[in-house]
């Protein structure tokens, strides 16, 4: 499986990031003080998204909503933009 790093913003764009990013440049890229992570379905790749999103009235992202529901099967949305990267590019290696 091919890895895929994107940025997924709330409003439908896509943006291709290439090679790993700093967690500081993540926040940047999204507004965010604190991530969240979210498994994805594939088991790769995971999903960063603003841990304050819904207190900061941040407008649903649908195409992470969808990601995040095809994951974890409960129907919650996702706020904000995202980050979408392989799980390894953060995973602490023993």
């Amino acid at each position: 499986m091919k890895a895929t790093r994107k940025l997924i913003r709330a409003n439908g764009a896509e943006t291709e990031l290439h090679g790993p990013h700093a967690i500081q440049d993540i926040c940047q890229m999204i507004g965010a003080d604190a991530l969240d992570t979210v498994s994805l379905s594939d088991r790769v790749h995971v999903m960063l998204v603003d841990d304050q999103g819904i207190l900061k009235n941040l407008p649903v992202n649908p195409a992470a909503t969808r990601l995040y529901q095809d994951a974890r099967g409960i129907p919650h949305q996702i706020r904000g933009d995202v980050v979408i990267v392989p799980d390894s590019d953060y995973a602490r290696h023993a």
